[in-house]
């Protein structure tokens, strides 16, 4: 007599491979995507390095100190040597023109930038980090924002730093994941982690200040903490 499995035994089995795939299945996915981030941000990462290199060259030098009321006029020039799609600022031909009062107040006179009247970043509470927190933009520097032609967010923000979603308004939406940072510090011709001055950094300190990162921190808050970390730890390690 030839043994056999029962139609109940199979239909067990197949119920318990269905349940662990169900379990197992989004983790996997999460990686899968994870290290397409990274990858992507490592691509941009060297992307906007020499697209802030030719921009210095056009400019005649790096920055001295990064005065934030002319930022316009570096970003104008990055919005031309990367392939914008959309942008917050109206870009003169003549770039070199671009001139704006520094002012005293607050926020200085940003509005004398050539806005454009859209933002392309997220809206309120429409990202987050890896622990929930969910996080504003300033809306001071919302017109510092442009969207390449593959769907990626750059938003030049206030504290001299940049952010970054590699996968545009697509979801996740999430620090560490698909979004990052990056910092312009004066005569440096490559963005970095870390405020030189002070050898830290405080992301999107104008708004929302959720860690302090340091060279001694960044890893272990990428893993557990805010992912604000993985910034640094993707590109430095």
């Amino acid at each position: 007599m030839k043994k056999a499995f029962t139609l109940a035994e199979v239909l067990i089995t197949l119920g318990i491979i269905g349940i662990v795939a169900a379990m197992t299945l989004p983790t996997v996915i999460t990686n899968i995507q994870d290290k397409q981030f990274k990858s992507a941000f490592k691509k941009q990462y060297s992307t906007i390095s020499q697209a802030m290199q030719r921009a210095y060259i056009a400019e005649g030098q790096t920055y001295e100190s990064v005065n934030w009321m002319q930022m316009p006029k570096y970003f104008c020039r990055m919005q031309k040597e990367l392939k914008t799609l959309n942008s917050g600022i109206a870009c003169p031909k003549d770039i070199d023109s671009m001139k704006f009062t520094d002012g005293t107040g607050t926020y200085g006179n940003t509005n004398e930038w050539p806005r454009t009247g859209q933002t392309y970043w997220h809206k309120d509470d429409k990202w987050q980090d890896k622990k929930g927190v969910e996080y504003k933009s300033n809306p001071s520097y919302s017109a510092l924002s442009m969207q390449l032609t593959d769907g990626t967010l750059i938003f030049y923000t206030c504290g001299n730093q940049i952010l970054i979603d590699v996968n545009g308004y697509q979801k996740p939406n999430i620090v560490g994941r698909d979004i990052f940072y990056f910092i312009l510090n004066p005569k440096r011709f490559s963005p970095e982690f870390f405020n030189r001055s002070q050898n830290k950094a405080v992301p999107n300190s104008c708004n929302k200040t959720t860690v302090t990162l340091t060279r001694d921190n960044y890893e272990e808050d990428c893993k557990n903490g805010t992912g604000w970390g993985c910034s640094p730890l993707y590109i430095l390690d």
